[in-house]
């Protein structure tokens, strides 16, 4: 269990400039000697005045790691010696060490620590419409059953490709507790199926490319929903807490998806179609038909330099009215041209990790 440790220091009438550098001299100290800084604050004036002058906090994953801290420090003269320093400066010291609890969400998500936990899945085979499909499941530490994200890749995993099961995201997931399973769609990566480049051959920007890739990626949705039959099936997963997730080629699936079922908890789309929609109204008009038949909660996120905003623009605008929870955000831009942009949602969970969380906290 998650050890929280704080400690506060009430200064002498003006000597609490004094103390600040003080404790920030103690985290100095504290770097040199293989230990966390930690945190430090200082007094709000929006507070009522009996707020300590100084804080310092720190979290450990567990009442061990706390006692090889606290040893740590007692064994340091440098420690010591802003430690005697600092009683010079105060006229009260607390320490208090707590314990965070889980908020009892209806979802079961809850912090999850992972550090010395393997991120790797486990690989499971399914079936789809006559094809033999691969896809991987990222399970958090700890008991289950945990709610989990059906996690929808773009047109990046290829035939034979190593990059197979996308720990990064899963890792994040299951710092809140949320299981993921990334399935591999048809013709993607180690499941069966033609290429969807065989299937979608016309000239880019032609309306026989629009008419096939709509298509195409209408009938990949059907892959999704199998992989929703297959999580929902395994003892280790929540079934009434599974939610949705993709992008570009994976956010409009998860979009087409979760359109054809109320079983999924919320949606979220990363700069679905961001790559085609300007050249491609027939895969608009699906995607807005989709978005206007969604039952479930929605985000649409994208970098403002993607190669087009208008998925994230135009598909919350469709819902409008529809009394559906839509919520969507444009992000500044990420990186210096569209591609970069375009793989927000891979590359930048540190941008959008704290609005997806709080959207799934209140959703899945």
């Amino acid at each position: 269990m998650r050890v929280i440790e704080r400690t506060e220091y009430f200064a002498h009438p003006g000597r609490q400039a004094e103390v600040l550098a003080t404790r920030r001299r103690a985290c100095a100290v504290r770097l040199r000697i293989g230990l966390d800084a930690g945190e430090v604050f200082v007094k709000h004036p929006g507070g009522d005045g009996s707020e300590a002058d100084v804080t310092w906090q720190c979290g450990f994953p567990d009442a061990a790691a706390h006692a090889r801290d606290l040893a740590a420090r007692a064994a340091s003269a440098d420690f010591e010696a802003v430690r005697a320093n600092m009683r010079g400066l105060i006229a009260r010291f607390e320490r208090h060490v707590f314990s965070p609890v889980p908020l009892g969400l209806p979802s079961g998500m809850r912090d999850t620590p992972i550090d010395g936990h393997p991120i790797t899945p486990r690989e499971i085979a399914f079936s789809s419409a006559l094809h033999e499909l691969k896809g991987w499941l990222h399970l958090p530490p700890g008991p289950g059953p945990f709610p989990c994200l059906i996690t929808n890749h773009g047109s990046g995993i290829d035939k034979g490709t190593l990059d197979v099961s996308r720990p990064g995201t899963a890792a994040l997931l299951m710092s809140w507790g949320i299981a993921s399973f990334l399935p591999h769609r048809r013709g993607y990566g180690a499941s069966q199926g033609a290429d969807w480049r065989d299937e979608v051959s016309a000239p880019f920007g032609s309306a026989e490319y629009d008419a096939q890739l709509a298509a195409r990626l209408d009938a990949e949705a059907a892959d999704v929903l199998a992989a929703l039959d297959l999580v929902a099936a395994l003892p280790e997963i929540d079934a009434g807490h599974i939610g949705v997730m993709g992008s570009s080629f994976g956010g409009t699936t998860t979009l087409l998806a979760a359109s054809r079922t109320s079983r999924f908890t919320c949606a979220i789309d990363f700069a679905g179609a961001a790559m085609n929609w300007d050249r491609t109204p027939a895969l608009r008009a699906l995607m807005i038909d989709a978005a206007r038949r969604l039952t479930m909660p929605v985000f649409f996120i994208q970098a403002a330099n993607d190669y087009s905003i208008g998925p994230t623009q135009e598909l919350p605008q469709a819902l409008a009215g529809s009394g559906q929870i839509v919520q969507s955000r444009i992000y500044p831009a990420f990186g210096v041209n569209a591609h970069e942009g375009h793989l927000l949602e891979s590359r930048g969970p540190v941008i959008w990790s704290a609005d997806v969380r709080r959207f799934l906290e209140c959703h899945l």
